[in-house]
This record gives C-alpha cells, structure tokens and sequence, in this order.
C-alpha cells in the first residue's frame, strides 16, 4: 500500500560504479533543503536502487565471467545500502541509519556442448533480493542530517563493473512535536 506524499515532491538522484571488491560511496548533499536545528528536515517518502552494467545495459554473462575456452561456473554478488549517516562499509540491519538495502546475485555456466566443446557462458541465475526495495514510507523515512549516504560493496569482482542507481522521492518537512518525538524514538530503539 502506498500513501501520497506530503506537499511538494522531487527527485534526488545518484549513481555509483563498483570499483572490483573495494567499498564505493556517495554522499548526496542536502544542506540546502534542511535546517536540522530549528527543525527542517528532508523527508524520503520512496527509494528505488537499480543494478546494470558501467554501460548502462543489462546485466549480461560477460559481465560475471569472461569466455575463456573450458568448463566453467563463476557468480558473483554485490550489495547496496542507503543510510542516513556517512559509513566506510556495509552496515547491519539494526543500523538506525540505515533505510534502503538491495543485494543481487548471478551466476553462469558455460556447457559442454560435446565432448571438449564448450559453448559460451549463459546465465543460470539473476536474483535481485531486497530487504528494503523498492521502499515506501507511510509517514515518510525522517533524515535527520545534510545528507543521503548510498554506499556498495562486491564480495567477489565482476568481470565487469556494474552501476548502482539510486532515486528518491522527497519532500521538506518543519516537524511538529509529535514527529520530533517519532524522530528520538526510531534512533534510540536498539
């Protein structure tokens, strides 16, 4: 079930490429949409991550594997998060930052097709698993400071690199009260 947003709506947008296993992060600056102390704050009412090749395509077999002649299986995996807080690599669930996660898995196989011959990878899985994608606020995600973190993280390197996609719908809010109390509430619940 979805909800409308609040007020005026637009659109953050950021994208990150993988860089082998290494950690990648942005920080999407919104100074000039708050004004945390007196109460201004951006609002998340939806996020949406999206994988694809560095070219902007699908996800193909040579993006896990390159075809070298023999029998061969190879997956990989790579993950995303959206926090509300800076971060240096993947954080946990009970993060009180963290409100967008996805994680994608593929794997390819190159058949024999007789005996020696092999025919070129083919993809044998493409899973997209998401904790917390697309997600959809009810009352909208708070970020209580001046920016978005969106980070990835590869276990294994692609053969190719992927980009990561990321888009938000927000709003500007001056919390009341009550939401001031919501606030302090959701970061201290761990």
């Amino acid at each position: 079930m979805s909800s409308m947003a609040k007020g005026d709506t637009f659109f953050l947008r950021d994208t990150l490429t993988s860089s082998g296993t290494n950690y990648v992060s942005s920080n999407i600056d919104i100074t000039g949409y708050v004004d945390v102390p007196r109460g201004r704050v951006l609002v998340v009412d939806n996020a949406y991550i999206t994988f694809s090749t560095d070219g902007q395509g699908p996800i193909v077999p040579a993006d896990i594997t390159d075809s070298g002649s023999g029998n061969k299986a190879k997956s990989a995996a790579m993950a995303a998060q959206v926090c509300s807080e800076i971060q240096t690599t993947l954080v946990e669930m009970q993060n009180n930052s963290l409100f967008a996660r996805s994680n994608i898995y593929a794997s390819v196989v190159t058949p024999e097709v007789a005996a020696g011959d092999f025919d070129g990878p083919v993809m044998s899985m493409l899973e997209q698993t998401d904790a917390l994608n697309p997600t959809t606020y009810m009352n909208g995600f708070i970020i209580p400071t001046n920016q978005i973190h969106c980070g990835i993280a590869t276990g294994s390197a692609w053969n190719g690199e992927l980009d990561v996609g990321f888009l938000f719908e927000v709003h500007t809010e001056k919390l009341s009260l009550t939401r001031i109390q919501e606030l302090l509430v959701s970061l201290t619940a761990n």
